[in-house]
């Protein structure tokens, strides 16, 4: 077969770049430019009569933006927000006009938490014919005051990404036995994990809680991202390689919700963005450095499911490589 010619080569070279970053820009632009709200839990705690009337005026605001879910008082709305059931609350009495009040959690999501601050306000101004003014603003879980906008806890992802790709190549290239392979996996993910959160905890002051178990979520969500990067490589070689970056760089990262909420990304992308490690990690973190664990179990599974897939893939793959250098050994 012919080489193709350097015109060709040239030509090619030239469209594969603009083609790369086409992609990027598509990929990570479009769940930013998308992002909205859409049936975000909110607690509502209210008369019977603004139980009816409110919904229709949220919905004229913001079209199917969120889903209201009734409270019969402050202290059970409370309660919710701590459990991450929802993500803020309005209470509203109409024969108290100036118990009109905002709940919200900027802990779990600084984004969300100011978005229902301003659907509070403008609650306010459509009902200040009744008595109504600006509510009163609550955060109940307020993120960390040196980085109220989590924006080193967003600024992580790129990192765990860029971690497990290069990991990734690193140990399915240079280790050759599925035991060294997976000790080398479990080594990067403890130490790397420490290490991030050292930064974040310490250095920007972002997370609250223990330093040890805030170390160990980072670390379980590294060791999920490199063990599916190394154990495609060990099963698939360079493709898999290939292909374990695209999902976590190309899909994970831009549909984790980090910086926002996954009900904030546009149709299905939000449930899948959770299902995927870094949504897992970050929402995760958030449980356990602020609300004292609630909410943890699912992404602590799906980390785990992550970390086990990835390690049987390395097994897996480790096993077939050696068949297969044993076999030309035996053709010899």
């Amino acid at each position: 077969m012919n080489a193709p010619s350097p015109f060709v080569r040239v030509v090619g070279l030239s469209l594969l770049v603009p083609l790369v970053v086409s992609l990027l820009l598509t990929v990570f632009a479009w769940p930013a430019v998308n992002t909205a709200p859409n049936k975000l839990p909110i607690g509502l705690v209210t008369s019977a009569t603004m139980t009816q009337r409110l919904p229709k005026l949220l919905e004229g605001i913001r079209p199917g933006a969120f889903d209201l879910k009734a409270f019969a008082s402050e202290q059970d709305v409370r309660q919710a927000i701590l459990e991450r059931e929802v993500y803020g609350a309005i209470l509203l009495e109409p024969t108290k006009p100036a118990d009109f009040k905002i709940l919200t959690a900027s802990a779990g999501s600084p984004g969300v938490a100011q978005l229902i601050g301003v659907i509070g306000g403008q609650i306010g101004t459509l009902l200040s014919a009744s008595g109504f003014t600006a509510p009163i603003l609550e955060d109940v879980v307020p993120a960390a005051s040196d980085d109220p906008r989590q924006a080193a806890l967003v600024g992580s992802a790129l990192p765990l990404v860029i971690s497990g790709i290069v990991s990734g190549l690193l140990l399915t290239m240079r280790l050759q036995t599925a035991s060294e392979r997976i000790v080398a996996i479990l080594l990067v993910a403890l130490f790397t994990g420490f290490a991030m959160t050292s930064i974040v905890q310490f250095g920007f002051k972002t997370l609250e809680g223990s330093y040890l178990t805030n170390s160990l979520i980072a670390s379980l969500a590294v060791a999920a991202v490199v063990s599916f990067e190394v154990g495609l490589g060990s099963s698939f070689g360079t493709p898999g390689l290939g292909l374990a970056a695209f999902t976590m760089m190309l899909v994970a990262n831009p549909f984790s919700a980090l910086s926002s909420a996954p009900e904030m990304l546009p149709g299905i992308w939000g449930p899948i963005g959770q299902l995927l490690p870094l949504g897992a990690f970050g929402h995760l973190l958030r449980s356990v450095a602020f609300f004292d664990g609630h909410g943890a179990s699912q992404p602590f599974w799906v980390l785990l499911g992550w970390v086990i897939f990835g390690l049987t893939l390395v097994l897996f793959g480790s096993r077939q490589s050696n068949q297969t250098a044993t076999r030309a050994l035996a053709t010899h």
